[in-house]
């Protein structure tokens, strides 16, 4: 299949309109159906409302025709088709599409291993486009190893330890004359509060926190709040999301981590759905969000900037820096925003290292 790429758009966001389809009615894509059926008896942590929002996020803000037509203007056109081999994490549904879209954005052939969490959604997502255009299944594969032999880039996302294991794909890619990786690890986010936010800022702000339940790396786990903060507008705004109660894996995290915080006499403030929790730490466990006061806000980008290299976002209205997004869109990533702030795109061109 020769690239083009006002057919790559036409495609994709045909792929967008597709899925809009399906989520007003899910008979126009049985097959969508049954991954998604498959997705949630697979991962119980993979509820339908959860799948629909990732559907949703991606069709709006990664399939819009006008968006990814702004979005490659920026990129020049591919001279030659490569093989990108692609480890997919499996935290949250379709955390890799960015990933696969930029890999067939950039005019190369994609070769993904899915992570068993997260099995069946983008193939199912790959056999639409396969029927928008046959052309696209043969730029398209997953395999449950990858032939480092056959690559041109390796790109893996997993956690600290994976990432000691994809280095060794990657010095074995190296060793056989293959291309360059980019390998990802554990990241986390953080908001900044000036303590005057609207209640829809901080509705905004329970998304960010609970949305996926708080698996992904965009998931805030750690908010930087001034000194004598008047926390009760928050904890409404918390307390209100009762429906992750309804999640037998999330409430007994809620109740572990309870009794675990009891038992080692540590304060904390119980929302009746999360434990706000006094921690300087990024990576609270699940149910739990840790805080820290802050002198000035000077004092929290200093912070946050000694932390950089563990931060997916930052959330705020107080702040605008790299990562910067808006209350209630860290689970909204556009086409630019790219994971660990490395441009996927240059970074398959070469011009970013």
């Amino acid at each position: 299949m020769y690239f083009n790429r006002p057919a790559f758009i036409s495609h994709f966001s045909t792929l967008g309109k597709r899925i809009q389809a399906w989520l007003r009615d899910e008979k126009t894509c049985p097959a969508l159906s049954a991954a998604v059926q498959k997705s949630m008896a697979g991962n119980s942590w993979f509820t339908a409302g959860n799948i629909r929002y990732a559907l949703a996020a991606i069709a709006a803000d990664m399939l819009d025709e006008q968006c990814l037509q702004q979005w490659l203007a920026a990129y020049p056109a591919a001279k030659s088709t490569k093989r990108a081999g692609v480890i997919m994490a499996g935290n949250i549904p379709l955390v890799g599409f960015h990933d696969f879209l930029c890999v067939l954005a950039a005019g190369h052939s994609f070769t993904g291993k899915l992570s068993h969490r997260d099995a069946f959604l983008l193939p199912a997502l790959a056999d639409i486009l396969a029927d928008i255009h046959p052309g696209w299944r043969s730029r398209i594969a997953f395999n449950e190893t990858l032939p480092v032999n056959g690559m041109d880039f390796f790109i893996a996302t997993g956690s600290d330890n994976s990432a000691h294991y994809f280095e060794t794909i990657a010095a074995t890619l190296h060793a056989s004359g293959g291309g360059r990786s980019l390998i990802r690890r554990n990241r986390r986010s953080v908001a900044v509060l000036r303590g005057d936010e609207t209640g829809e800022e901080l509705n905004g702000l329970a998304n960010d926190l609970f949305g996926y339940f708080g698996w992904g790396c965009r998931n805030v786990s750690l908010l930087y709040v001034p000194a004598g903060y008047h926390w009760q507008p928050l904890a409404a705004a918390l307390s209100a999301q009762q429906t992750l109660l309804q999640h037998t894996g999330y409430a007994n995290n809620y109740r572990y981590q309870k009794a675990l915080l009891t038992l080692q006499n540590k304060p904390f403030q119980d929302v009746s759905v999360a434990l706000l929790c006094e921690d300087a730490s990024l990576h609270a466990p699940p149910a739990v969000v840790h805080y820290r006061y802050y002198p000035t806000i000077d004092d929290a980008l200093v912070s946050i900037e000694q932390q950089r290299g563990q931060i997916q976002c930052v959330v705020s209205r107080a702040v605008n820096c790299d990562n910067f997004c808006t209350f209630g869109h860290a689970q909204h990533p556009s086409l630019h925003d790219y994971a660990d702030g490395v441009d996927t795109m240059k970074w398959m061109t070469g011009s970013e290292q």
